[in-house]
């Protein structure tokens, strides 16, 4: 019975102990439960940019081709031994130089042989014409039968027709004795040389003996969509139109020149129009078959409003950004004019010296608080010095990518 009674009395001692450690700890477990996370109303670091408004090229991008705006393929026009070569493989030539050389010696007595028989002609044809008039003044008096007459100026006639003959085979014959003297029609770049010297070469031969490419100027050959046709004619009457010529869409301009013409149809097959720039091409930047990327510059819009092309996201009822607004985000639809390379020009929706946020981070959304850290023109992080030198800013919480999409 004593038992009974102490185990009872231990059983309620440990059940106030736990009642009472209950009751001191609820409040405080309330306590937690009911304090507000002060962690949602943190500021989201930002980069940002100032809407600015600055004078922009109006511009069409291409691709086009180099074309030599002449271009010649050098042949023998007689058929021949070559005896020597004047340039090397590559030279710069001028128009008169001499290129090659031919074995003369079968032209040489051609024209030799046609000058003899026009010699022995021309006395034949002489002493003809002094016959007819001689026998001219005899048949007046009837000396002579006007049959013999006839038949001395017909001898004449026919001596003077020779001497013609004669006198057109002796120029083919020094043409071709000039032929076997292969100058360059042209200033340009000699190309590949596809004979060697003591080779004989042919008038009939199809492969010709070198190519020269005038290389300065150049042609840049391209198509621009038929809906740009109606600007570029109406550019085009006001001043001529600058083309910049490129190796690639990005990288710096490597050299200019004007456009030079613009074909009489479009292609029905593609929808574009072909043109061609004249580039000077002084310093031969460019090379007749080369793939460049070409800016065609319309004009230029003044106090055209831009921001980095990584500040505008896509969404369902078309392009936003972010802008600052009271330090929270505000999704701000925008229509996009056109792309000047990494830049957006804004046709509507922005004002100049609004803060856009560039490179949204994914945990970005509406109305988010944001705390704006100024970024590059084109939208690139700010640097921050670290141990003295120059460092990109870390920002462990911000992410590359598109915000939320509305």
């Amino acid at each position: 019975m004593k038992k009974s009674i102490i185990a009872a009395a231990v059983l309620l001692g440990l059940s106030a102990t736990g009642a009472a450690i209950w009751l001191y700890t609820k409040p405080q477990a309330e306590a937690v439960g009911d304090r507000p996370d002060k962690r949602g109303d943190r500021a989201l670091p930002v980069n940002t940019v100032t809407v600015t408004a600055t004078a922009v090229p109006i511009t069409l991008d291409a691709m086009g081709t180099v074309e030599a705006e002449q271009s010649v393929a050098i042949r023998a026009e007689v058929s021949a031994v070559l005896q020597s070569i004047h340039f090397r493989e590559g030279d710069m030539v001028k128009a008169g130089q001499l290129l090659f050389e031919l074995d003369a010696g079968t032209q040489q007595a051609e024209m030799e042989k046609a000058r003899a028989n026009l010699a022995r002609n021309q006395a034949t044809w002489h002493e003809a014409r002094k016959q007819a008039q001689r026998l001219e003044s005899l048949a007046a008096k009837e000396y002579v039968t006007q049959q013999e007459y006839a038949q001395a100026q017909a001898q004449e006639q026919a001596a003077r027709a020779t001497v013609h003959a004669d006198q057109a085979t002796l120029k083919a014959a020094q043409l071709q004795l000039a032929h076997t003297r292969i100058t360059a029609p042209l200033s340009g770049r000699a190309g590949i040389l596809n004979v060697k010297q003591g080779n004989l070469v042919s008038a009939a031969a199809t492969t010709p003996l070198v190519v020269i490419n005038a290389t300065q100027p150049v042609m840049v050959a391209f198509g621009i969509a038929q809906q740009h046709l109606l600007d570029i004619r109406e550019q085009q009457r006001k001043a001529p139109l600058t083309v910049e010529v490129r190796r690639e869409g990005k990288d710096a301009v490597l050299t200019t020149g004007t456009l030079a013409f613009i074909d009489n149809a479009v292609d029905t097959q593609t929808g574009t129009i072909r043109m061609k720039a004249r580039i000077p091409n002084q310093d031969e930047t460019i090379w007749p078959g080369e793939l460049v990327a070409l800016r065609l510059v319309l004009g230029v819009q003044q106090d055209a409003l831009i921001i980095p092309e990584t500040a505008v996201q896509p969404g369902q009822n078309g392009a936003f950004v972010y802008v600052v607004t009271d330090g929270k985000a505000r999704m701000q639809p925008i229509s996009v004019a056109r792309q000047a390379g990494s830049q957006i020009i804004v046709g509507s929706g922005l004002e100049r010296g609004q803060q856009v946020i560039v490179n949204p981070p994914k945990s970005l959304r509406p109305d988010s608080v944001v705390q704006p850290i100024a970024a590059g023109a084109n939208g690139t992080p700010p640097r921050a010095k670290e141990n003295g030198k120059d460092e990109p800013r870390k920002q462990t919480n911000v992410t590359s990518g598109g915000g939320a999409q509305p």
